[in-house]
Parts: structure tokens; C-alpha cells; sequence
């Protein structure tokens, strides 16, 4: 009789209820209705404080890192203009040049602030830049934030450079890294308080944070794709298996000794692409493909989940996503993660920029 009541005085609630319940919204790459999201969440928790009472290694240490680039800095324009006239249009693959790729929203002052808020264990953040430094925020404690220099960690025949896969090539090699680190780009940030069990296991075991997307259905050829692709061949080389899922566009924890196995057994390939200034075609994806299913097939690493909301902050659907957040926030139902992404600058919404900070402020600083 309720369901026939609501049906009589109320259609459009009724319909509305009857298609949420037939077709439930997903807001992740793992396709989770979005009223199982917190089960998903409370279940490794269980699990994460059962192993952390089993036996505690809070002495163990983890790192983050960053890369960063501001496009607004006077230097780096300068030596992007340069390098970008001595290569031919012809060579510059699929959104290489798009300014979206190099454009600093400020993200990472609120990046930072999530690590800050709900990671307090991380020994200490590396952020990777071209000789910048970005705005720290002022009410936190930065004294274990370091800056790294491309010229500390990259042979300088390789640069100046703009290509990501070749500055993620070389993370390893920053000074004091700890063995356990965990990738972050600075669009991605942590919504809820985490433990160090989400990334690594108390016996060393790391997370792999898988998709169910299929590399192969994409149909749009972009530099992340053929690197990824390239990598994936790479391993059905090296471990006669064919690896074809990309990983969830959210932060990536990552072992330095396997970066270094990596490189021993493929320096030669890896040099060929270092010199590739832009993301190119040819190149090979280490930090967020290679080197993590290399842990995986080395028995380093275990399927993981991360409940991350993913979108594209041009888009409309951007704000959909930032009034979900803040409810959620607000409900303490938080997802894990979220990657506020910014990849193509052809079609833009109106002042999106002023709607990501707006909400970034509102998440972390107005609760």
C-alpha cells in the first residue's frame, strides 16, 4: 500500500526510488553501487584493526611523493617554450602539449592538508619539482615536507623535461626515501582517515589498487595508454602473462627495491625513452603500471579496493560529484580517496577552478 500511495501522490519520487534501487549509481572505476560503498570501507577496517592488534609495526616508515609543475612560473615557460621549438608538431603525441597537463589549480595545498589530516603516520613527503616551490598551507606542520630537485634524481642529459613517465622513471632515486613509499599526484586526496594497513600490510605485503577497466577498450590512443600497453608487453615478457587491467586513478604504493629490480633488468629499454622531453608513445609507464604489477607477480603485493571517486573537474558532472562529497562528509560516509582530474582543456565548464577550491575549502578547512 506505500508503494502504490507513493505511486498515486507522488510519480516522480516513486520513479525516481524504483530506478536508484533497478539501476544503482556507481560513483567508482570498481563499479560498487553506491549504498555498499561504506561496507566495502567498514569491512577493511575490521580487517586492518584485527592485523594491527596481531602485532603493530608503527616503527616502519613510509614516505609520500609528489610531482609538481606550476605553468605559471616565468623559469619554467621559458624552458618549455625553448624545448617545444626544437621538436616538430609531427612528434608530439595526443594531449602531450595540452595545457590542462601542466595547469596548477592549488590542489596541492589541500592534497597536502588530507595527507596531513587523515595519514599523521607518514614519515616524510617528497615533492618532485622542476626548481619550484609550491604554497605550503600555513596551519599545518611542514617541517617533514622536502623538496626534490629533477636535477637530483635525473641524469642532466634528460633535461629539462616535461614528460611525466620519464620524472616518475626515476622516484626511486630520491635521497632518504623509505623502502615503502606511496605515490600521489597532487589531484588526488585522501577523504577519511586511513591507516597504514590500507597501503602496506604489517609483514610487508603492499596493496594494488586494480580497475576492472581493460586497457584494450579504450579507443582513444593517448601517451598513458600506449605506456601502459608498452608495459604490459614488458611483462608478458619478463612473467608469460598477459596484464591488461589499469590500476584506479588514485595514489599507488610502491617498493623502491622493486623499482631497482625493474631497472637492473631493463635499463637499456628504459634509456630509450628518457630523452622523449614530452610524453610520447613509446614510452613505458613505471610508477603507476609497471612497477606495481612487478611487485604483484613478485609476490609484493595483493589485490586491494579503494572506494575513489573519480572525475573530470571541466565536466559538468564535477559538481555532482563535489555536493556527494560534502554530504558525505558531513554523514562521516566518506569514500577513501578522490581524484579531482584535469586532462583536457578543449571543453571546459564555466569557472570550474572556483568550484574545486571552493569545495576543497569546504572539505577540509570549513568542517
Amino acid at each position: 500500500m506505500k508503494k502504490i500511495r507513493k505511486f498515486l501522490f507522488s510519480p516522480g519520487e516513486f520513479f525516481r526510488d524504483y530506478l536508484i534501487k533497478k539501476y544503482p549509481f556507481k560513483n567508482t572505476e570498481l563499479y560498487i553501487p553506491e549504498d555498499e560503498e561504506y561496507l566495502f570501507i567498514k569491512a577493511q577496517e575490521i580487517v586492518g584493526n584485527l592485523e594491527h592488534k596481531l602485532y603493530s609495526t608503527e616503527s616502519s616508515e613510509i614516505d609520500v611523493v609528489y610531482t609538481w609543475v606550476d605553468n605559471s612560473d616565468v623559469n619554467w615557460l621559458k624552458k618549455y617554450q625553448e624545448t617545444k621549438s626544437i621538436f616538430s608538431e609531427k612528434s608530439f603525441s595526443l594531449y602531450a602539449l595540452d595545457p590542462a597537463r601542466f595547469t596548477n589549480h592549488d590542489e596541492l595545498y589541500y592534497s597536502l592538508i588530507s595527507i596531513k589530516k587523515y595519514m599523521p603516520w607518514i614519515r616524510k613527503i617528497h615533492i618532485v619539482t622542476d626548481g619550484q616551490k609550491p604554497k605550503l598551507p600555513n596551519n599545518i606542520n611542514t617541517e617533514n615536507i622536502y623538496f626534490i630537485d629533477h636535477k637530483e634524481i635525473i641524469d642532466s642529459q634528460y633535461l629539462p623535461t616535461f614528460n611525466s613517465h620519464v620524472i616518475e622513471a626515476h622516484l626511486h632515486n630520491i635521497p632518504d626515501l623509505s623502502e615503502n613509499f606511496i605515490y600521489f599526484n597532487d589531484d588526488v586526496f585522501t577523504a577519511r582517515m586511513l591507516p597504514r594497513e590500507h597501503f602496506f600490510r604489517n609483514n610487508g605485503i603492499a596493496s594494488i589498487f586494480i580497475s576492472p577497466k581493460k586497457l584494450s577498450i579504450k579507443k582513444v590512443l593517448t601517451p598513458t595508454l600506449c605506456a601502459s600497453l608498452n608495459s604490459s608487453d614488458l611483462l608478458y615478457k619478463d612473467y608469460g602473462i598477459k596484464i591488461t587491467n589499469s590500476l584506479i586513478h588514485t595514489y599507488i604504493p610502491l617498493k623502491k627495491s622493486i623499482y631497482t629490480l625493474v631497472w637492473n633488468r631493463h635499463k637499456d629499454l628504459i634509456d630509450t625513452f628518457l630523452n622523449n622531453r614530452f610524453r610520447n608513445n613509446q614510452d613505458l609507464n613505471l610508477a603507476t603500471f609497471l612497477v606495481p604489477w612487478v611487485m604483484y607477480l613478485e609476490g609484493k603485493a595483493v589485490f586491494s579496493q579503494d572506494i575513489c571517486y573519480y572525475f573530470n573537474i571541466r565536466s559538468a558532472h564535477a559538481q555532482t560529484q563535489y555536493t556527494k562529497l560534502l554530504q558525505k562528509n558531513q554523514q562521516n560516509l566518506q569514500p577513501h580517496s578522490f581524484c579531482a582530474n584535469d586532462f583536457n582543456s578543449q571543453s571546459s565548464i564555466c569557472e570550474y577552478r572556483e568550484n574545486l577550491i571552493s569545495m576543497l575549502e569546504s572539505y577540509y578547512c570549513n568542517k
